[in-house]
Parts: C-alpha cells; structure tokens; sequence
C-alpha cells in the first residue's frame, strides 16, 4: 500500500506544498486542483503559476474517502518563531552560502584549467604586444613571430594562481536563495490530524455526488467558476484537452429564470462547452440535463 498523502490545511483551504505529491495525484488519481504560487524566476506574472497546489473542497473529500491522504495541521507554523528557531534558520543559511562559495570557486577552477592553453598562448601575444584575438589579427603569423612566442617562458602554477585570485569573492546579496516548497524542519509527531467535514448542507452534497460520479467516470475535473459554473470537465488530462462541458449543480425543485438559462447557455455556446445541469434523483443518483443554443432556440437533451 503506497504511503498516505499529506494535506496541509491552512485556514480553512488545503494546500500540497511538494512537487512529489502534486506529480502523484494528477498522475494517479486525476487530482488537479489549481496552481495558486509564484515561480521563482518568474514572479511578476500570473499565466504559469507554481506550488502549493489549493485543492477543491469535493478533491479532499474523495481522496479521503479514498484512503489516499489525511489532512493535517502544523501549529508551530502558527507561533511567532523562537530564537532558537531563528539561530537554526540562520544557521542554515550560512550553510548554503558557503556551499555556494565552494561551488563557486571550483566551478572557475575546472573552467581555468580546461582554458589554460588559451590563457598561456594570450599571455605570450601580450608580451610580444601581438593582437590576443585571432579574429582581429589581419595576418596569419609569420614563422619567425611563431618560434618568438613558442620560447617565452610561462609560470603555469603562477598563472593559474593569478587566474583564480581574479575570481571575486561572493557576496551575501549575490547568493542564490533557496525557496522552500515544505517546512524545512517539520516532524511527524508535531502536526496534528484533523477531522475534514465536507459536505455539510445539501447543496455542498450535490457538488459532492456530482463531482464524484464524474471522477468515477473517468472525467478529469476543475472548477468551473470562471465560467460561471461549478465544475468543468475534460475528457483527458488539462495539459492536452480542453474542457467538453460546463457543471451546473441544482436542485431539482429550484425554479431556474429563464434569462439565467439563456444567459448560460449562451456563455457555454460561447467558449464551445455544453452546459450540463446536475440534480439528485428521488433515489439520490445524479442525473444530467445538458442544453445548447441553436440558432435563436434552446435545445435540451436528455
């Protein structure tokens, strides 16, 4: 049995905070939930976004039933850090500082070394005052000015030390930071399980059935709010398909305007979507009612 995922709950949203886990539900279990962080190297854009990865309230729901996770809390994460905590923390940084410096440095060196015939042959042009770009130079070296070069004696060990000490030493604000995905220093017996209660009122109930009658159907499914919908549905991951249809969860006995219904059907028709009403039946299965615009009439199917 694979190991039980972590949920991290933060005021009331659950979040995945590790590449690892994000991989593992959309891979394995259609979980895809929306992208909500920053890309490092790519912050002041809001087209691909990064982890954590927010979950849909129906997702954490399944996947617990599923036996697939647990939800937990971390409530050191909710104290103001200690000192001790801030000597460990700066501690760290001052790890990976010097490991940067080190990696640095032997960086320039392997460079140095893989250029030092180069570095020799241009030290030699300087001395004779000889044009150190071969690009530059006009005409091919005569054989005399060749024979000059060739006996100019050359401190390598010399050289190479000369080299090295040209590298600048690493500042503190030029060092790569690292952004943490997870709490670097979390342990297993200081989090706390938590109980998860979705779904509540009826209508959370019917968002609930519909999502999972979808999932189980094989459907990939988001949220379809930016279509004024609840859920929207792929026929195959995200990544490859756009969405087929439009979920609009309701009740059966609700009396739906007709100007709202034309107005979503015209939205759907809009963006190439069906749009599909969900209901409960008397014996609490979901049923589906999808509509599309045809010319200036509404045609429903069963």
């Amino acid at each position: 049995m694979s190991e039980i995922i972590d949920l991290i709950l933060i005021n009331k949203n659950v979040f995945i905070w590790t590449t690892e886990d994000w991989l593992k539900l959309r891979r394995d279990y259609r979980i895809i939930g929306e992208l909500i962080g920053c890309l490092p190297k790519n912050p002041r854009q809001d087209i691909i976004m990064g982890l954590p990865l927010m979950l849909l309230s129906e997702e954490v729901t399944l996947l617990i039933e599923k036996g697939i996770v647990r939800v937990i809390q971390c409530p050191n994460l909710e104290k103001y850090p200690c000192d001790s905590l801030k000597d460990v923390f700066t501690s760290y940084r001052e790890k990976l500082f010097e490991e940067q410096k080190s990696i640095l440095r032997e960086e320039r060196k392997n460079q140095v070394t893989l250029l030092m015939d180069k570095i020799i042959e241009g030290k030699r042009c300087k001395i004779l005052g000889l044009e150190t770009s071969k690009k530059k130079r006009r005409k091919l070296l005569d054989e005399e000015t060749k024979k000059a070069l060739l006996n100019i004696e050359i401190d390598k060990e010399k050289l190479f030390k000369d080299e090295m000490e040209r590298l600048p030493e690493l500042e503190k604000s030029e060092a790569l930071i690292q952004t943490h995905t997870v709490y670097p220093w979390i342990t297993k017996n200081k989090v706390e399980e938590m109980e998860w209660n979705y779904p509540k009122t009826c209508y959370e109930k019917l968002r609930y059935k519909t999502f999972k009658d979808l999932w189980e159907k094989g459907y990939y499914i988001t949220s379809g709010e930016k279509f004024g919908g609840d859920f929207l549905v792929y026929p195959g991951d995200p990544i490859m398909f756009h969405s087929q249809h439009i979920i609009q969860c309701s009740d059966k006995n609700e009396e739906l305007p007709v100007f709202r219904l034309i107005g979503q059907c015209r939205i759907s028709t809009h963006v190439r979507k069906t749009l599909v009403f969900a209901t409960l039946s008397t014996a609490g299965d979901v049923m589906y009612q999808s509509f599309q615009w045809a010319e200036s009439n509404i045609v429903k199917n069963n």
